[in-house]
């Protein structure tokens, strides 16, 4: 403990004090209870029994100045030693701030005031989502900054304070700033993207001190960015570069609110997700909207959430710039030592409400009765630290300049995804076959286990047939050919990251790319020895994990592909998918690959086990947003997994894969499926000159009909038809395939108020020049039914309708 009355020997009596020592720990576990943390003065400090227990009350007034004055260490969750001791060591030794950060920190906080004045003066009616009441939260992630030592951060953040934070903080340029909040568009119209409002942008630039700064756009859902910004800052080098610091701010309400946050946190240190420590900083208003603490939450406050993981919470008081100062240095060396997460909750206030035209006193009188008292924060800093007033005439006369400036547009950027005619490279033919000499050299590397491991007999099994075909004397199944895919991209130097849900071993048992032996418990990692490969089992969590992939696979160079148990948890993951995966290059002009796998079809597993949600991913598409496919044979995946990184600019890609197939004897592909020269066929065709009725369907449907054609005897009268790639719509193929006179049925698995067809459904009018006629299931409110034999009675009507050639009354 820090001493400052030079009375050493009687620190050294109390170490030896038994009362002494549980004074200590009490204080340590309970002391931040007792903080002075709100600056309204509203909520009156707690005193928990334990600060009272006896001892030297010359100890317990040091333990109080330390744990109880504007910054409360929240540490008595930790349950290591070492690092409780560590931050027990860091509150009771630190140094008081010296003179010239005491300066820089009213500086700092005074521009806060400057800026959201000025741009409050010069645009009275626009929404900023302001700083105001909370300008100490600038001064937090600064100094957080300089503590850490980074040379580039990765910042997730909130709109609240956006527009100061970026211009104090984060290094965007005021004038740009004062453009956009006059109407000037960050991007050319002309361009083809949505782009955003200003308080959603993000920025990459350099800060006044050279620290480089990429922070995240995000939406107004804006929890979900941090799993984003975390999987970006992986991909850059966080957890393996100590110089990429993660920073995710947050807010009150969101924080404890949304479940994402709970996600994010159980990622922190999972080896596939780790980024070696991120600084959540949270700025309390203490009321969300108009929302107050006890309808908001039930913990006691709205960094609970954070104890899941054990992180520490330190609590500052918002108008104690000195505490802040210690709270984000304490913060910085807590990661630079563990390289784990560390929750900073500063508890301010909103002087002008939710936004600027909102009027916070109808609901909240009294909280705005004691904010309306309080003079700036500037003033009683200085007043109360004896310090004189920052020169803020350069900031101000930037703040003119930028003003004054005609606001305009930048330049156009480079964004070939979004060009006219960006869908034709998705839909023109990429060679993605494999010399026959390599495709064997790999399948027989695949399919060999180490000398000596003792294998499950069925994994052995497994791995028998897989060599059979690595010898050409059996064709390739769906796992075997996504395993030839991965390994052939990995030996061309194609880095990977395959994640998932039970996704190495597959949810289905059907992968296998880590192999275990049975009485050692040793592993071999089957792609080990192509190349740089990433290959684990992601937790049960669908938002965070996927909005993480995301993150990093729009910087990471090589092919990431995440696989959701079951398609059906889109369900789950739908705000990620609909606002980063579909719509981040529109709004953002961020560009990734990732590929998601999403185990769709009806095979009787019921309402939850069925579906990857067709009909949403494609309501989700437009122009060339996103890449969606239902490939039926292993070729065609391997193919289109391939075709991930010959694509000229990235896209994310949408597989619905397999379930039954799988197993499927007759859904193999042949050797020459793979070879040179072949690739991704957006439709599959036949002859259909003669047909009396074309099927066109897409999927495992088509073996469900290829079977029950075959054994009707129709191969001669019924053409089927595979739309393999469902977005964007191969119209050209799909109209060559469609030219024939027979009658145009479209067939789907699923319900007919679920499914492609509500979205296929003109576009096949378009493309052949006639409808289709859907057969398909009922309309249903779930996807499907719960008991196998009314899923195999409807499956008949389903095949016996689209069969059935019998003039129809």
């Amino acid at each position: 403990m820090r001493d400052d009355s030079g009375a050493g020997t009687e620190a050294e009596s109390w170490a030896q004090d038994p009362a002494a020592q549980r004074l200590c720990d009490a204080w340590r576990r309970h002391g931040w209870r007792a903080a002075r943390l709100d600056p309204l003065g509203l909520a009156a400090p707690e005193r928990p029994a334990p600060l009272d227990l006896p001892g030297p009350e010359a100890l317990r007034a040091a333990l109080s100045t330390i744990y109880a004055g504007g910054l409360g260490w929240e540490i008595g969750h930790v349950q290591d030693a070492a690092r409780f001791d560590w931050l027990a060591a860091e509150a009771e030794t630190a140094e008081p701030p010296a003179p010239a950060d005491r300066d820089r920190a009213l500086a700092l906080i005074a521009s806060a005031e400057l800026l959201e004045g000025d741009i409050r003066r010069r645009l009275p009616t626009t929404k900023t989502f302001g700083l105001s009441g909370a300008e100490g939260f600038v001064l937090l992630m600064d100094e957080a900054i300089r503590a850490s030592g980074a040379r580039r951060v990765v910042a997730g953040g909130m709109h609240r304070g956006r527009i100061t934070q970026m211009g104090l903080v984060l290094g965007k340029p005021l004038t740009r700033i004062a453009a956009e909040l006059r109407g000037a568009p960050d991007l050319p119209a002309d361009l083809g993207a949505a782009s955003d409002v200003p308080y959603h942008l993000g920025f990459e630039g350099l800060r006044a001190d050279g620290v480089e700064v990429w922070t995240a756009p995000h939406p107004s859902h804006l929890s979900i960015v941090g799993p984003v910004a975390l999987g970006r800052a992986r991909a850059e080098g966080a957890g393996r570069d100590p110089g990429v610091l993660p920073m995710i701010l947050h807010t009150d309400a969101a924080l404890a609110g949304q479940g994402v946050n709970m996600e994010m946190l159980q990622l922190a240190r999972l080896p596939g997700y780790a980024v070696g420590g991120t600084l959540h900083l949270l700025l309390d208003n203490q009321v969300g909207f108009t929302t107050e603490a006890a309808e908001a939450r039930s913990s006691r406050t709205a960094a609970d959430v954070a104890k899941i993981t054990e992180t520490p919470i330190l609590h500052v008081n918002g108008e104690d710039p000195e505490a802040i100062l210690l709270a984000a240095r304490a913060a910085a060396r807590w990661r630079a030592r563990w390289g784990e997460d560390i929750l900073v909750r500063l508890i301010a206030y909103r002087r002008r409400g939710h936004n600027e035209m909102d009027e916070a006193r109808f609901t909240q009188p009294r909280m705005y009765a004691a904010i309306d008292a309080l003079p700036p924060l500037s003033e009683r800093y200085a007043r109360a630290a004896g310090l004189p007033a920052p020169d803020l005439s350069a900031l101000k006369s930037e703040l003119d300049a930028a003003f004054a400036a005609r606001p305009e547009t930048p330049n156009a950027p480079e964004a070939p995804g979004l060009a006219k005619g960006a869908e034709a490279p998705l839909l023109a033919h990429h060679a993605t076959g494999v010399a026959l000499d390599e495709m064997q050299r790999l399948a027989r590397a695949l399919a060999t286990p180490p000398a000596g491991m003792r294998l499950h007999p069925k994994v052995a099994q497994v791995l028998a047939r897989r060599r059979k075909m690595a010898r050409g004397e059996a064709p390739v199944d769906w796992a075997f050919a996504e395993a030839l895919a991965f390994a052939s991209l990995l030996a061309e130097g194609t880095g990977l990251r395959f994640s998932g849900q039970d996704a190495v071993r597959g949810a289905f048992a059907q992968r296998h790319l880590r192999l275990h032996d049975q009485e050692t418990g040793e592993v071999h990692d089957t792609l080990a020895g192509f190349g740089e490969a990433e290959v684990f089992n992601s937790p049960l969590i669908e938002n965070a994990a996927l909005g993480f992939e995301y993150g990093l696979s729009t910087v990471f160079p090589g092919l990431d592909v995440w696989e959701a148990q079951f398609g059906d948890f889109l369900n789950v993951f739908q705000p990620m998918f609909d606002q980063f995966v579909t719509g981040g290059e529109d709004r953002w002009l961020l560009t990734s690959r990732l590929t998601m796998l999403l185990p769709h079809g009806w095979d009787g597993g019921g309402p939850d086990h069925s579906t990857g949600h067709v009909e949403r991913v494609l309501a989700r598409c437009a122009k060339a947003n996103l890449i969606a496919a239902n490939p039926s044979t292993p070729a065609q995946y391997f193919h289109l997994l391939r075709r991930q990184m010959a694509l000229p600019a990235p896209k994310p890609l949408a597989v619905f894969t397999p379930k039954l197939l799988l197993r499927l004897a007759a859904c193999t592909s042949a050797p020459e499926e793979f070879a040179p020269g072949t690739g991704f066929a957006p439709v599959l065709a036949e002859d259909a000159s003669a047909a009396e009725r074309i099927i066109l369907c897409s999927g495992k449907i088509y073996w469900l009909l290829a079977k029950a054609r075959a054994e009707r005897g129709l191969e001669g009268r019924v053409a089927l038809i595979r739309l393999e790639q469902l977005h964007p719509f191969p119209a050209e193929a799909l109209a060559e395939a469609l030219d024939a006179p027979g009658e145009l049925v479209f067939a789907q698995e699923e319900p007919e108020n679920l499914g492609p067809f509500p979205w296929l459904d003109r576009r096949i009018e378009r493309a052949a020049g006639r409808p289709a006629r859907l057969v398909s299931r009922p309309p249903a409110a779930s996807p499907a039914v719960g008991w196998h034999a009314w899923h195999a009675a409807e499956e008949t009507a389903l095949i016996d309708a689209a069969l059935d050639l019998e003039p129809r009354p």
